[in-house]
């Protein structure tokens, strides 16, 4: 739960909001700092986290440099009260209470909320991260930055009540149960939001999207395995390298399997599961041939090193330096999920023994 009420000043409960989602986005005020209130509650669904908050209205700026830091999820969102402009480069997306929107955070956008009469925007989000939709879309690159279904639209109805109805009952769910009610929820934006998506470059035939999806389901799946490569994917799926090539245009199918291993490091180094493992560790399991290889393929897609990824990921997590005073925490449970944020995916598998020192 965080609380702003629980601070000193309003002022010093905006200051910490803005240090939570620093590596997210930079947040503004749109109101007056005395009239300023937020309060949040998180609910961790194994493979996704579910937020409910209630704030004045905000800005949400992310930019380049937030989405090279790698916090790599969507987010599928819906005003229950108020509602936002989603700015994306020159247009403008509008999101009214009881709208859904799924938002690829992988691009940059500005998001400015629209108060309700009470003054106060009241927001249902589901952060989903991307491994767990990858294999739900053709194509997840393609994906627009905003996709709005219309609550007067039947599939807007239909996911807006799924949403209120998972909120309503995951808190009596076993874990086991929110993470299958978490991937049914990512199913249904991935099947329904397309038809509602403003795209109007070409598609594929329905053939092509059916058998793209089936190879990156494969590939998410074997992203630890040292025979994933063009020549056994041309063998499984009876491709030619050219027919394998043409579906993944404009990116190489190699290209798109080492980017997707690079994200499942991401997703190791930050998970506090995997603490005790090393930098070579995580670079064998995603099959990199050395930790300088690793390292250099990793700075070029996030723009940061593992061991950078790895620290960051704890900074939030840490006791306040000796020299600061300490001061309570009542944020303390929004704090950790944020830095757990890219770990909240579904259970790797073939969990390997911790290797030891040589």
């Amino acid at each position: 739960m965080f609380d702003t009420a629980a601070f000193a000043s309003p002022q010093q409960g905006f200051e910490r909001l803005c240090e939570l989602i620093v590596d997210i986005c930079d947040a503004a005020m749109l109101g007056e700092v005395e009239n300023f209130r937020v309060v949040a509650s998180t609910l961790h669904l194994g493979n996704a986290l579910l937020l409910d908050g209630r704030s004045s209205a905000l800005r949400y700026n992310r930019t380049p440099e937030h989405i090279a830091r790698g916090l790599d999820h969507f987010q599928l969102v819906m005003y229950l009260g108020g509602g936002a402009e989603f700015i994306v480069g020159e247009r403008t997306f509008l999101q009214r209470a009881g709208d859904v929107s799924l938002i690829n955070m992988s691009k940059p956008h500005l998001t400015r909320e629209i108060p309700g009469d009470d003054g106060v925007a009241r927001v249902l989000s589901f952060m989903l991260p991307r491994p767990l939709l990858a294999p739900l879309f053709a194509a997840i690159e393609n994906v627009p930055t905003i996709t709005v279904a219309r609550r007067e639209t039947a599939f807007g109805a239909l996911i807006g009540e799924h949403m209120l109805a998972l909120k309503r009952y995951a808190a009596q769910l076993t874990q086991a149960e929110r993470q299958a009610a978490a991937q049914s929820l990512a199913q249904l934006a991935a099947g329904g939001m397309d038809s509602h998506a403003d795209n109007t470059a070409p598609l594929p035939s329905s053939s092509q999207e059916a058998l793209r999806a089936r190879i990156k389901r494969h590939i998410e799946d074997n992203l630890s395995t040292a025979s994933l490569d063009v020549t056994n994917l041309c063998r499984r799926f009876a491709l030619s390298r050219a027919s394998l090539y043409r579906l993944f245009a404009p990116q190489s199918p190699a290209s798109y399997i080492q980017q997707r291993r690079l994200h499942r490091a991401f997703a190791i180094l930050v998970s506090p599961a995997f603490r005790p493992w090393r930098i070579i560790d995580v670079a064998v399991e995603c099959q990199f041939s050395s930790d300088a290889t690793f390292i250099r393929a990793f700075r070029r897609e996030f723009g940061l090193t593992p061991g950078e990824a790895r620290e960051r990921s704890l900074r939030t997590s840490n006791a306040p330096p000796d020299d600061r005073p300490a001061e309570p925490r009542p944020d303390a449970e929004a704090a950790r999920w944020v830095a757990e944020l890219t770990g909240a995916i579904p259970q790797l598998s073939a969990l390997r023994t911790i290797r030891q020192e040589k």
